[in-house]
């Protein structure tokens, strides 16, 4: 789920409404057909449509044959919709198919010196490969974890929770296999080496290719008999925590107030823990400490200070290293791609874009999104027809049609990594950011695998909230048994509280089910 309140939006609002006003509501033919009369919603959708939340709402919708590419039902399907995070089906289509999805990502661990007993003279050398979870969501079936509605979400949206596993698991593996190979002591330094690409800012995070816990502190908020608790995840000496919170209504903040500080302020009334969460703005030097205390949880003592700045100009020539003392070996990417669409990890999405870059000799995030053209193209879809600005669908020039949408999914259904794309998708009422969409008895439940998108802005002259897009777009199996592609958004709609984007979304998911039902 993509949630902002980016100045951009509002602009987006007005510039959107000029181009998608361009035309009236109309029905078209299948790309590749003659054009002839297509359904419109079924009855029982545009009840939904036509409800007074909608009042000054605009709808879209695209229903097809997932094999023929027949269109069976649309509403303004040929129109430019901001996608939100609907965009990541073509950012996580483009990584499978790059990197496939058996890939593992490899993370070694270098010693450079002289070893004289149990004594590195010398440094160790962490060499980040891109690994968007570092072990820390693997689950003993090599799975990865996720919940429906993720920790990177905390700060935007109620009832974001943590996994269960240790986000430092990854690096505590490293850090037994450092010792198993005799080192016990450490004459020098510990090195990350993030040059894999480069490093970016972007959306209030920092992209890098070292990733630990997402790159976020995770901060619990309590209050009890006892006061308030504040808790960290992970526990670690690279931030040190001043809370002021005190019990009463309200809602606790955190943010790292200078370097290395996180200040968690406000009021949290008495009853279940508040989850916050904290960018780290400098990744290489987090995942250092974090890598200098694991390896002293395994026994590895380490002379330099386990705080302070990576030392980046240490770092020997790209390549160089041979004598390996660790590795880490990954999930396989079919793993990380479900974890991006079915949760919308949008930090992930966008690393994916600098993998891209990396994977064909290149640095940077602009390199990697010229890449997804040829792409497009290899789909049989014309790049020109859609605008793609990131790999998570947080700009105002992510722009594709419904219908542009549909052959997209169409054409990875008739992919060999196919099997992994639909199985990143979130299911109505079973996983991910849908499984509370539908009721638990919606007959529809488990037949919808789509991907959602939601993009929140702020209309400040009357003090409320604007879902600027709420979409799902993805695969079907309808009440008749046919295998159908669907793309349904709803744009500019007024909420009075955080709380009603929900209500948004299942509204938008009664909508698909109503043409689950009609076909």
């Amino acid at each position: 789920m993509s949630v902002t309140s980016r100045r951009a939006f509002l602009h987006a609002s007005a510039g959107g409404a000029v181009v998608l006003a361009a035309s009236a509501c109309t029905t078209s033919a299948a790309v590749g057909t003659a054009a002839a009369e297509v359904p419109g919603p079924p009855a029982a959708a545009q009840a939904v449509m036509d409800g007074p939340r909608y009042a000054i709402s605009r709808w879209f919708l695209h229903v097809s044959d997932r094999e023929t590419g027949e269109a069976l039902m649309e509403l303004n399907a040929d129109q430019l919709v901001l996608p939100a995070s609907t965009t990541k089906l073509w950012s996580t289509a483009a990584a499978l198919d790059t990197f496939g999805p058996g890939f593992r990502f490899e993370t070694p661990v270098y010693r450079r010196g002289t070893l004289a007993g149990d004594t590195l003279t010398g440094d160790l050398v962490l060499v980040a490969t891109g690994d968007m979870t570092m072990g820390g969501r693997t689950l003993p079936d090599g799975t990865i974890a996720f919940t429906p509605l993720d920790h990177a979400e905390a700060n935007d949206l109620p009832g974001a929770t943590l996994t269960d596993p240790d986000p430092l698991a990854g690096l505590d593996e490293l850090a037994r296999q450092v010792a198993a190979t005799g080192i016990r002591r450490v004459q020098g330094d510990v090195l990350i080496d993030a040059r894999l690409y480069e490093q970016t800012d972007k959306d209030g995070y920092v992209l890098s290719p070292i990733i630990v816990n997402d790159n976020l502190v995770d901060v619990t908020v309590t209050a009890g008999v006892a006061g308030v608790t504040v808790q960290t995840r992970p526990e670690t000496a690279a931030y040190t925590v001043r809370s002021t919170v005190t019990v009463g209504e309200g809602s606790p903040t955190a943010k790292e107030v200078e370097p290395g500080v996180i200040e968690v302020s406000g009021q949290i009334a008495p009853g279940s823990p508040v989850l916050r969460t904290v960018h780290v703005t400098d990744p290489p030097s987090f995942a250092r400490t974090l890598f200098i205390e694991a390896l002293a949880r395994a026994g590895v003592a380490v002379s330099a200070a386990p705080t302070g700045p990576n030392p980046e100009a240490a770092l020997p020539p790209e390549g160089s290293l041979t004598d390996r003392v660790a590795l880490l070996t990954s999930p396989p990417f079919s793993e990380y791609v479900k974890l991006i669409n079915k949760v919308s990890m949008n930090y992930h999405a966008d690393t994916q874009i600098l993998l891209l870059a990396a994977k064909a000799g290149k640095k940077t995030f602009d390199d990697g999104m010229a890449l997804l053209g040829p792409f497009v193209e290899s789909l049989g879809i014309d790049p020109k027809t859609l605008m793609l600005a990131d790999g998570r669908g947080n700009s105002y020039t992510d722009l594709f049609t419904p219908q542009t949408c549909g052959e997209l999914l169409r054409a990875m259904a008739r992919r060999p990594d196919f099997g992994a794309y639909f199985a990143s998708m979130p299911v109505y009422g079973v996983d991910g950011t849908e499984s509370t969409v539908v009721p638990a008895n919606s007959p529809a439940k488990g037949q919808v695998a789509a991907k959602s998108g939601t993009t929140v802005a702020g209309d400040l002259m009357n003090g409320r909230g604007v879902v600027m897009t709420r979409g799902n777009a993805g695969y079907m199996t309808s009440k008749s048994g046919r295998r159908l592609v669907v793309a349904a958004y709803v744009m500019h709609t007024p909420i009075g509280a955080i709380e009603d984007v929900f209500e948004v979304a299942r509204d938008v998911a009664s909508v698909v089910v109503a043409a689950w039902e009609a076909t």
